[in-house]
């Protein structure tokens, strides 16, 4: 299994100025750690924008030595044209890795606010409201969705 994880409006609420948010980055980052201790077999990929402009050993450094060692990835950057653009959604950006990676059939979730960047495979999406993050109604469908699949 594994977890598309995006930050922005997930481990914290969305918001101005991030890196850092004036002191709120990651506020949700131990309630999302305590649920994935309970699934050792997820994996975690970052889809946060924050991939764009931080290395994968920087990201694993915001998490737990235990849950950053579960991160195996970031997905690829999206397509922009010359106006900046960005051509590829989220969803797109979660297929192309796992087409990448050979892991087309593998059971995934995305833990991501923007719920309008997925159609064909909404079903695979924990939403979180932007403004709220992972609160508890998240963790609940999260947890649900991790037990519901191997």
């Amino acid at each position: 299994m594994i977890l598309f994880l995006d930050f922005d409006g997930v481990l914290h609420p969305e918001g101005e100025g991030h890196l850092p948010n004036d002191g709120t980055d990651f506020c949700f980052l131990p309630r999302l750690e305590a649920l994935l201790r309970d699934f050792p077999h997820v994996g975690i990929v970052v889809s946060s924008t924050w991939r764009e402009r931080l290395s994968l050993d920087e990201l694993r450094s915001f998490f737990s030595p235990d849950i950053g060692a579960r991160i195996i990835g970031a997905t690829p950057p999206p397509r922009r044209d010359p106006a900046g653009y960005v051509h590829a959604r989220r969803e797109g950006e979660i297929c192309a890795w796992l087409e990448a990676h050979g892991g087309v059939d593998q059971p995934w979730v995305a833990l991501d606010d923007a719920e309008w960047q997925f159609d064909r495979h909404v079903d695979h999406l924990v939403a979180c409201g932007s403004f709220v993050g992972f609160d508890d109604q998240a963790a609940q469908a999260l947890r649900a969705h991790l037990a519901s699949r191997p």
